[in-house]
């Protein structure tokens, strides 16, 4: 189980100033394995934010957020970070070709041991999952560097997965795509939260986009609104569900 428990985050007016702009708080969920969430809000909200938040790559104002019961501090935060994995809208290439990519994405998930006797199986897996999204001949030796920006998504999310993640964080995972690469993306989300349990939340401005993909949604509202515009969380479409300030789901 994956919670968030009260979080809230701000952001200084300038560079090294005290933060004074609270973007949301009292943010408060639970994702069971194989669920999907959707953060939604205006821009500025603050989903980038939560996302970050989230992988523990920032640190919230307030609140904290636990994998099975464990903190990220409890648990080890590269542990916490082998777990719970996060893939920008627009993803950072690390150098090298695509193989190279994928082969640091598994070393992270050994701990950074060489020799892992599983990199070769997986390598295969991530090749057989990069054509699914229809990045097939010659990917894998491709300059990671020189990728357009839909094969750099498609390719950071086989990466993500690569490192064999129980929450993967997804900002905007198919803003690049057009409808046929998008629906292969949805496709292959739906294959691991359905068939393998994993949970998976994103920033997607595609409400069709969520309701394919079965998802919750938590709506981001500003700290400053009447107490009726907190933060809520919604069912499944076509269920109930949802409260001021964020609801334990």
């Amino acid at each position: 189980m994956f919670v968030a428990e009260a979080l809230a985050a701000a952001v200084p007016m300038s560079p090294g100033s005290p933060p004074a702009r609270v973007l949301f708080e009292a943010v408060t969920f639970s994702l069971a394995p194989g669920q999907v969430l959707r953060i939604a809000g205006r821009s500025g909200a603050g989903k980038t934010s939560l996302l970050r938040i989230l992988a523990w790559l920032d640190n919230p104002l307030s609140g904290t957020v636990a994998l099975d019961g464990h903190t990220p501090d409890a648990l080890g935060v590269p542990q916490y970070r082998r777990r719970v994995v996060y893939a920008a809208q627009r993803p950072v290439m690390w150098p090298g070709s695509v193989a190279d990519n994928l082969h640091r994405a598994r070393s992270f998930a050994s701990g950074g041991h060489e020799g892992d006797p599983a990199a070769t199986d997986a390598l295969g897996v991530a090749a057989a999952t990069l054509a699914s999204l229809g990045l097939g001949k010659g990917i894998l030796e491709a300059s990671a560097a020189r990728l357009s920006e839909g094969e750099r998504q498609r390719v950071a999310l086989v990466r993500a997965l690569a490192v064999g993640p129980q929450v993967l964080l997804l900002d905007e995972p198919t803003s690049a795509l057009d409808p046929a690469h998008r629906d292969r993306v949805e496709a292959l989300l739906l294959q691991r939260a359905e068939g393998e349990g994993l949970a998976v939340v994103l920033v997607t401005h595609e409400t069709a986009q969520a309701e394919r993909l079965g998802a919750r949604v938590l709506q981001l509202r500003p700290a400053d609104a009447p107490e009726p515009r907190k933060s809520w969380l919604g069912g499944r479409p076509g269920q109930g569900g949802g409260s001021s300030r964020g609801a334990l789901g």
